[in-house]
């Protein structure tokens, strides 16, 4: 009987603290999805920083930040670009077309796995009832 109690008690703590992983990872996806593109890049370096343990978490936010990574890859781009093209150019316009189809590339790509993310997390909130 004490061993059944002491599993349960384990079991109900890893619970909660798979709830906290959870309710942190929502929360930087919720704040990455809510910013504008200009702090899209430092959402996703923030979203790639939340720790996790639990295997359900962890693929969540694997899910979510392979999308939010590349989004961020295609904007970092882009502002590049249009850096570049305030400052008069200087560069050989072949390498900027180069950089904005990189960036429409990553870009079609990090949209193209948003919708993963989005069940991934609607199912993590359901779980934990966030």
């Amino acid at each position: 009987m004490r061993i059944s109690c002491w599993v349960l008690m384990g079991a109900l703590v890893l619970g909660c603290h798979a709830k906290d992983e959870a309710r942190t990872l929502v929360t930087a996806i919720d704040a990455y999805r809510a910013a504008p593109n200009d702090d899209k890049p430092a959402r996703a370096d923030a979203l790639d920083k939340v720790e996790c343990e639990d295997k359900d978490v962890c693929a969540v936010k694997a899910a979510c930040a392979k999308s939010a990574d590349a989004t961020a890859r295609g904007l970092r781009l882009q502002q590049e670009v249009q850096a570049a093209a305030k400052d008069g150019g200087g560069r050989d316009p072949s390498v900027l077309e180069d950089k904005w189809k990189r960036a429409s590339s990553e870009l079609a790509s990090g949209y193209g796995l948003l919708e993963d993310c989005r069940a991934k997390t609607q199912a993590l909130r359901d779980r934990f009832g966030i």
